[in-house]
């Protein structure tokens, strides 16, 4: 019927209704739930998204830690300068907008930064392994202001420029093996920046500043600042001063010998302090990987190593002080012992020769030292036994690291005492079949010097932490550390005098100094290679104790395979030594002893025939005073007759003359004693000729000392190596 109503249509109508509104109620619901869950729950998460899009979060590098030597001089500093960065996500949202945008960047980066522009688009294309784009690039390090300042003003999409250090050296390869070097980031790589990097680094800042949706900087304010703490300065216990005279000496000694190294140590007996340390040949640490002068890489990286730690090898006769120190701590030996050494001795059934083939004959204890003879160390090595000798070569730390504060010290290599028999036992005794480091070397006759009592070397001195304005906070000071008592103090004392007479009288003579007192003792050493030993090539070492009375300096010298003309230790490291021994005392007002033997008498060079003028500039060069007597042009005679020794500061008469009527007569010097090229020199100012026999020293000359010869004659001499 018309008019009347479908009560299952109003029930479909409010049924559907109900679910309509149910409908919206849930997704009311679910709306407000998930605005809740956004607001409340992810807000931190989502804020920190924000945060990130709206600005720019940016490491600031601690600036890292000077080291200085003991005196306060820069070694190693870091310069402020400034990198460039690139956030590839920004570069992309540009590219969008405009696509030639990144060859348009790489121009004006170019055009600022030096490099080409080729160089600059492969990092704007950088991508991943994968070929997805990465998502930072550093674009360069280590910029000057001036240069940031014009990249910052270009805005360009993506680049951010922030602060740098660069890691310099001021005395370019100075010190560089003990320095080592850090690499782009400044982290340590070698030697005291890599042992030291967690003291050197400091901890790094950050600032947060607001930027654009290209990560340009805007002109606000920093939202958030850190500051840096910068890295702790290392003071050494180097001296500049020294180590400039050691680097020179080291430096002649690899060029004069046309050696394949040398290296140097000089080290304070009482503190274990380490006062020099060179090797060479070295690198410059301001660029560690040039190339020029090495063939390959593997021989530029050899140059890195700290050779006086790195560098293991048979000793020789140097070694000969932990048998000595072992037959006196013993009481095994005393002064009236005889060795009688006819050039070799039969061990174990094998003849083992001494480096003197003819032999020493019969010698003391004392004279077995100076003479460094082989036969007379075995005969000790027998005396004493294999167990009391690995007590001794134990006591002074051998096969073990000193403990120096460098990095990759090598421990050497003894035998295990099980297979040491007679014949072992009889190397080991003068320096065979044992490898040391030249700083174990050192280090034990810094032992004998300080009485017996070993000092474990250290190279640094202090750690300072200062503030930003460079005002010290804390110090830290490395107080020397005793290891043990290797022998009793009259035993050290015993063998420091013995040890006076290597110098004196022995093969180390080249090492002396006038005025003052020297010990020390040289090594000449057959390398070995593949078990067995290398004909032509030796490492040639000398250490040495001054002064002898009150030690305040060890210093080692070695060169490693020297030119095989010329390779014994007398002749190659000994005056090495001598001329460290001088500059120290020099560099260091050490007093001369006024006890000890003098060179105060000087051969008087010839000067007749030279004018008056000449003459009187040459003497006063040599240390005489002069006189007059005559008007001549030129000197024709004078009093003393020149080759005759006398002390300086001594009166010379020059008498003058006409340049016709010449004394010709000379006076023939002392040779003896002295090298092929100190001989010449002395005869070439005399106007007279030196031939020579042999090599080595001279040990006897014709005509003798104290003859009149006529200028221009020839002189003869014979030379033997004095020592090895």
């Amino acid at each position: 019927m018309r008019g009347v109503k479908n009560p299952n249509i109003n029930l479909i109508i409010r049924k559907r209704l109900v679910i309509l509104f149910g409908i919206i109620f849930f997704i009311m619901l679910a709306l407000i739930g998930r605005l809740g869950w956004i607001q409340i729950v992810q807000s931190p998460y989502l804020q920190k998204l924000a945060v990130e899009q709206w600005t720019n979060d940016v490491k600031i590098d601690a600036k890292r830690g000077k080291i200085l030597d003991r005196n306060g001089e820069e070694l190693a500093i870091s310069a402020s300068c400034e990198r460039v960065d690139l956030y590839m996500r920004d570069l992309l949202n540009a590219e969008k907008e405009n696509k030639d945008i990144k060859k348009e960047m790489a121009a004006k980066l170019s055009a600022i930064l030096g490099d080409s522009s080729d160089t600059i688009l492969k990092k704007l294309n950088a991508t991943l392994s994968n070929g997805k784009p990465m998502n930072s690039v550093t674009i360069k390090r280590r910029i000057d202001k001036s240069q940031a300042d014009k990249i910052r003003e270009l805005k360009l999409p993506g680049i951010v420029v922030s602060e740098d250090s660069k890691r310099y050296y001021p005395n370019g390869n100075f010190l560089a093996n003990v320095l080592g070097f850090t690499n782009i980031d400044g982290a340590g790589q070698e030697g005291i920046e890599l042992k030291y990097d967690k003291e050197l680094k400091g901890t790094p800042g950050w600032v947060v500043m607001e930027a654009d949706r290209y990560r340009r900087e805007m002109p606000y304010n920093i939202s958030d600042y850190k500051d840096p703490v910068n890295g702790n300065d290392i003071i050494l216990s180097i001296d500049e001063s020294i180590q400039l005279y050691v680097e020179k000496a080291v430096e002649n000694a690899l060029i004069e010998n046309k050696a394949k190294s040398a290296t140097a140590i000089v080290m304070d007996p009482k503190t274990g302090e380490i006062l020099a340390m060179a090797t060479k040949p070295d690198f410059d640490p301001n660029d560690p990987k040039k190339m020029d002068g090495y063939k390959d890489v593997q021989e530029m990286m050899k140059s890195w190593s700290n050779r006086a730690v790195t560098f293991t090898y048979e000793p020789g006769s140097v070694f000969k002080i932990v048998t000595a120190t072992a037959a006196l701590g013993e009481n095994l030996v005393s002064d009236t012992d005889r060795f009688n050494c006819p050039g070799y001795k039969i061990v174990g059934g094998r003849r083992i020769k001494c480096w003197k083939t003819v032999g020493h004959g019969s010698q003391s204890f004392a004279e077995i030292l100076q003479n460094s003879c082989n036969v007379g160390f075995m005969t000790l090595g027998e005396k004493i036994g294999k167990d009391t000798l690995y007590k001794y070569i134990d006591a002074f730390g051998f096969s073990k690291p000193t403990g120096i504060d460098v990095t990759f010290e090598e421990p050497g290599y003894k035998m295990p005492i099980s297979k040491v028999g007679p014949v072992e036992l009889a190397n080991i005794s003068f320096g065979q079949g044992i490898t040391v480091t030249p700083i174990q070397m050192a280090s034990a006759y810094a032992t004998i010097a300080n009485g017996g009592k070993m000092m474990e070397p250290h190279i640094v001195k202090e750690i300072q932490s200062t503030d930003k304005d460079g005002n010290i906070i804390e110090s830290r000071k490395i107080q020397p550390k005793v290891i043990r008592q290797v022998v009793d103090e009259n035993t050290a004392n015993k063998l420091k005098g013995y040890l006076e007479g290597v110098i004196t009288v022995g093969g180390g003579h080249q090492a002396y100094v006038d005025g003052y007192r020297i010990a020390g003792k040289t090594g000449t050493a057959q390398k070995a290679e593949g078990g067995r030993y290398v004909s032509g090539k030796y490492v040639t070492t000398f250490v040495g104790i001054a002064p002898v009375d009150d030690p305040q300096f060890v210093v080692y010298v070695s060169v490693d395979e020297p030119d095989p003309s010329k390779y014994y230790a007398s002749m190659v490291v000994a005056p090495v030594a001598g001329q460290i021994f001088k500059d120290i005392f020099i560099s260091r007002n050490v007093p001369p002893n006024n006890d000890t033997k003098s060179s105060i008498d000087i051969v008087l060079p010839n000067v007749i025939g030279m004018s008056e003028k000449d003459a009187i500039n040459r003497l006063k060069v040599s240390g005489f005073s002069v006189e007059v007597d005559g008007t001549g042009s030129v000197v024709g005679n004078t009093n003393p007759i020149p080759g005759l020794s006398i002390k300086s500061g001594s009166k010379v008469i020059l008498y003058m003359g006409n340049g016709q009527n010449y004394n010709n007569k000379v006076i023939v010097p002392n040779l003896k004693g002295l090298s092929e090229k100190e001989a010449k020199e002395l005869l070439d100012s005399l106007g007279l000729k030196l031939n020579a026999s042999g090599s080595g020293f001279i040990v006897k000359q014709n005509p003798d000392v104290g003859s009149s010869v006529q200028k221009g004659s020839s002189i003869g001499v014979v030379m033997e190596v004095v020592g090895d």
